[in-house]
């Protein structure tokens, strides 16, 4: 454990002082700094490992600590690089906490991906999909990169073209096969910081 969690009341207290009149959009409350250095002294932050940063962000996200600037200054007044622990985590590749899509993308998306990798097939060969499935598939493109996700776009709108000349089970397989090829790439999800 770090020696500069020994005072982290003293120091929570300062941030809990200079935070109130910073901005109120991101500004954390009294309890959040108290979870972020209980959370941040089961840790040392000069040996941090992936497995380490990933459960700093789980435990920041249960606690519903919202990236911003003010979690960056209170996580670096304990000797914590916000930036660090985001890129030893991976939450840019995992989606991280970018602002929400709006629910009418999700619906979109997930109308959609509903249509294309449903079987109207009489013969129960082909894959079924549940809900579950099309809500993942739907979240994992809301996370990808811009240029990702217009890919992903594309293929949609080739496969729900009427004049595809594929069959509901071609366009399920070929479908699920391009998607998978996009989502599992990390290089194609956005690259920012659980803490941007």
């Amino acid at each position: 454990m770090i020696n500069s969690i020994s005072s982290s009341s003293t120091i929570m207290a300062e941030l809990a002082q200079s935070t109130s009149s910073s901005s109120s959009t991101s500004s954390l409350t009294s309890a959040q700094l108290d979870t972020i250095s209980s959370v941040l002294e089961n840790y040392d932050s000069s040996n941090l490992s992936a497995s380490d940063a990933q459960s700093i962000i789980k435990s920041f996200e249960e606690a519903g600590i919202e990236p911003s600037s003010d979690l960056e200054s209170a996580m670096a007044e304990l000797g914590f690089s916000a930036q660090e622990v985001g890129s030893l985590g991976g939450a840019g590749a995992q989606g991280g906490m970018p602002p929400p899509p709006s629910e009418e993308e999700v619906s979109s998306i997930s109308t959609l991906l509903d249509s294309l990798l449903s079987s109207d097939d009489e013969d129960e060969t082909s894959t079924s999909f549940s809900t579950s499935d099309i809500m993942d598939y739907t979240s994992r493109i809301l996370s990808l990169n811009d240029s990702s996700k217009e890919e992903v776009m594309n293929l949609l709108d080739k496969y729900s073209s009427e004049d595809s000349g594929y069959t509901q089970s071609e366009t399920n397989t070929l479908l699920k096969a391009s998607l998978s090829d996009i989502l599992s790439d990390t290089s194609n999800y956005k690259s920012v910081s659980f803490y941007g």
